[in-house]
């Protein structure tokens, strides 16, 4: 059977066929832009995600722990830097006090042997210190005649026991003195030693035929052991008081005794050529540095005392400046020792002519223009020979005559 008409055949035109094609390129365009869209949103939203996902577990961390401030290092502890910065500033307010009491001089008093034998004696004498307006005290730890008014240690003191009579150390004697509101000096006397120390007298002259000891009289008439410059143990004994004494504490230390006995001819030969040369001067200018160098390695400042008179009539040996370590020179002055005449700047004045005042000022620009530009000089006026009257002269003429500190005794 046939069908009318056939089949029929379509044939799709141009246009259509275009459409089609742009449909297609479309859709192909469209999924790429959404493919680079997704990915470059990945890209970016992944650190935006992660960020925010810290931050939360950050902060839930914060507000799930409670926040408490980084301990500090022990070291670094401030209420324990401010401890030892208010250590460290007393210590150096302590030292540039004591520094200006040095620098800025000193009236002192001398105090009499006797305060040294118990606390109670010694308060005392430094309240009569401050009722006289003193500003600093000298004890004497180590008289003449050889008596040791502290308890030292010292094994050659110890071997004779009537060295040592007093009951105090030397360090609280200091502190005493200091806690009265007063500088500190203690006085050693070197030379001016009669005690017998040791089996054989150690450290005194010796005469030089049989090595047997040196008296200055005979014994029936109460003859007396010296102690020797040139003997190795006075110069050891010497070295180590210094030290003990400037290690107490004390500001200043003044050593005095540093002589000769007065040796009579008979003697001289007795003892040797060491006691007859010239040169036995160095003697004690040795011993001397000896104690001067051992306190001011403490911190002390040493003091050399020497007689005025004696320096005036040329008799004080150890009076050689430039020899002399110490920078300071302490001048005991005693009317009763200068009243004859004396070369002046070369001339020969007569010293009693002169009232107290003008007596003195001569004597120490005479003494100040010897000892050179170098030394210190301090006087030590011997007031029992004085008044008030003359005390105050004299204390006037060493302050006019360049002097800031002085010593009463």
């Amino acid at each position: 059977m046939s069908v009318k008409g056939g089949r029929k055949i379509y044939r799709a035109n141009s246009s259509y066929k275009k459409r089609k094609a742009q449909r297609v390129l479309k859709v192909f365009l469209g999924l790429i832009v959404i493919a680079a869209l997704v990915f470059l949103g990945y890209c970016v939203a992944r650190p935006v995600f992660e960020y925010l996902s810290d931050r939360n577990e950050t902060s839930s961390a914060e507000d799930t722990a409670p926040w408490t401030p980084p301990k500090a290092p022990e070291e670094e502890d401030p209420a324990e830097d401010e401890d030892i910065a208010d250590d460290n500033e007393a210590e150096q307010n302590e030292k540039e006090q004591q520094d200006g009491n040095r620098s800025a001089g000193f009236s002192a008093y001398r105090l009499p042997v006797s305060a040294l034998g118990s606390a109670a004696a010694l308060n005392e004498e430094l309240s009569n210190a401050k009722e006289g307006g003193y500003t600093a005290v000298m004890a004497v730890l180590k008289d003449k005649g050889g008596k040791i008014y502290y308890k030292t240690a010292s094994d050659l003191a110890k071997s004779d026991e009537t060295a040592i009579v007093g009951d105090m150390y030397a360090g609280q004697i200091c502190s005493m003195i200091r806690a009265a509101g007063f500088i500190p000096i203690a006085e050693i006397n070197i030379l001016e030693d009669n005690n017998r120390y040791g089996m054989n007298r150690d450290g005194s002259y010796h005469i030089a035929s049989d090595n047997s000891a040196w008296l200055d009289n005979s014994p029936a008439n109460g003859g007396k052991p010296w102690l020797s410059p040139f003997d190795e143990k006075t110069i050891s004994y010497a070295g180590y008081l210094s030290d003990e004494v400037s290690l107490s504490g004390f500001d200043y230390v003044i050593f005095s005794g540093l002589v000769f006995p007065d040796f009579r001819n008979s003697d001289l030969n007795y003892i040797g050529d060491i006691v007859r040369s010239a040169d036995r001067y160095k003697a004690l200018i040795n011993i001397g540095n000896v104690s001067a160098e051992a306190s001011s390695a403490n911190g002390s400042v040493p003091i050399v005392m020497i007689s005025a008179g004696d320096i005036l009539s040329g008799k004080a040996e150890v009076f050689r400046p430039s020899e002399l370590s110490a920078e300071t020179i302490a001048v005991s002055y005693a009317p009763s020792e200068i009243e004859g005449t004396a070369i002046i700047a070369g001339q020969e004045t007569a010293l009693a002519d002169l009232a107290p005042y003008e007596r003195a000022k001569l004597v120490f620009e005479e003494i100040s223009r010897l000892a050179g530009n170098d030394k210190t000089i301090i006087p030590l006026i011997k007031r029992s020979e004085l008044g008030q009257a003359d005390l105050n002269d004299i204390i006037s003429a060493a302050i006019d005559s360049g002097m800031d500190s002085y010593i009463v005794m």
